[in-house]
């Protein structure tokens, strides 16, 4: 199916580099359009990932435009027809039609039907045409997800899409096609030949997706991941966060949903990490969530909230925060405790040894005198001074 300038080509052609490649590769006879995530982000407004581009010359014909124009261009996956070139400082993978089946039909359709999910068939040229030949775009607009053809075979051809079936679930699924999901379910035991960097890669992105709580449904009810991951203690706690996060216009974070979906302990939180892929910085924090011993009463007052900045800082305390009160319907009294997190200055002990010394202190005993101080500070609220700390401390010793 044929849609005449259906895509504004400014949501297509976000530089010149771009534009540069289409024409470099009209005026050597040849065609070159989006697919995939490109087309399928410009219809729908979401965020751009990535952009496939498809070309209907050979790899070497494309290698030998490259030469004849000065550009640099490098094969990046053979067996895969792809191409890699940089035109500027931008660097763009271009696929080339695979024609060597002839079976009557166009190569571009060709092309299409290898593909996974219809959504993900839909191509366009620099102009915004549309070129749909698995009615993608419809699907798209009503949120079906579907595999192309034959959903056995679809799989059989590359055991992560199910992964990734579950990953437009999430993105944009309303209405899952039955037949591709009990294909998925039935064919589930392939993910355990499958990389698992590829799962969790899929998985990670599955979290961050508006449509995660259902997609996480359907992949834990029907134990699709339970080699790999036990299943979640709560996804209802998820989708609080998520409705908590919109009404306060805060950004998503990958850590707050891994923590509010299965409450881990330290050794959980180690496990879960690997899992997601995060890395070391995401580890240590996610870690670091699960350690802090924080309630709502830890946040009642001035006095605990200096307190709980002094021991985990403010960010392990404006998400502790939140996830305490997913079931909360004072928005107004979260968002004021969070502006007072986020506008406090974190408390920092400010007496020094050598300060101790000079009062009077003496030196084998400076440890002591400093635990007992700490600690004398820390109950207090943690605002006193250098001096008041000085002037306790001869109340005391």
């Amino acid at each position: 199916m044929f849609h005449p300038e259906y895509i504004d080509p400014k949501k297509l052609i976000t530089n010149d580099d771009i534009y540069c490649l289409f024409k470099l590769v009209e005026k050597h006879g040849g065609i070159l359009r989006f697919v995939g995530g490109a087309v399928r982000d410009a219809i729908t407004g979401y965020p751009r990932q990535d952009i496939d581009l498809v070309t209907d010359m050979s790899p070497a014909e494309f290698s030998d435009m490259c030469a004849d124009e000065g550009i640099r261009c490098v094969p990046i996956g053979i067996q895969f027809f792809t191409t890699g070139v940089i035109i500027n400082n931008s660097f763009f993978k271009i696929t080339s039609l695979s024609s060597e089946e002839d079976n009557g039909h166009d190569e571009w359709e060709l092309d299409a039907s290898k593909r996974d999910l219809t959504i993900n068939a839909v191509y366009a040229d620099e102009k915004g045409n549309v070129f749909d030949y698995y009615n993608g775009i419809n699907d798209l607009e009503k949120g079906i997800i579907k595999f192309i053809g034959n959903p056995q075979k679809t799989i059989e051809n590359d055991y992560i899409r199910i992964m990734r079936f579950f990953r437009f679930c999430a993105m944009f699924g309303r209405n899952i096609d039955k037949k591709s999901l009990k294909a998925c379910i039935e064919n589930k035991e392939l993910l355990k030949k499958t990389s698992a960097e590829k799962i969790k890669e899929e998985l990670f992105k599955i979290l961050m997706a508006p449509y995660a709580v259902d997609a996480l449904k359907l992949i834990f009810d029907n134990a699709i991941l339970d080699f790999l991951v036990a299943p979640p203690k709560s996804l209802d706690n998820l989708s609080k966060l998520e409705n908590l996060v919109k009404k306060l216009h805060l950004q998503k974070s990958i850590i707050r949903r891994i923590y509010v979906l299965f409450s881990p302990d330290v050794k959980r939180a180690s496990r879960l990490a690997d899992i997601f892929k995060l890395d070391k910085k995401q580890k240590s924090y996610l870690q670091e969530l699960a350690q802090a011993r924080l309630s709502l009463k830890n946040f009642k007052d001035s006095v605990s909230i200096n307190q709980s900045l002094f021991k985990y800082g403010k960010d392990i305390c404006c998400d502790k925060w939140l996830t305490l009160n997913l079931d909360t319907p004072d928005i107004e009294k979260i968002k004021s405790v969070l502006n007072t997190l986020s506008s406090s200055e974190v408390p920092c002990f400010p007496l020094t040894g050598k300060k101790l010394i000079s009062a009077g202190a003496e030196s084998k005993m400076i440890g002591f005198y400093m635990d007992v101080l700490k600690k004398y500070w820390f109950e207090h609220g943690c605002i006193m001074s250098e001096a008041e700390l000085v002037c306790k401390f001869k109340d005391f010793f």
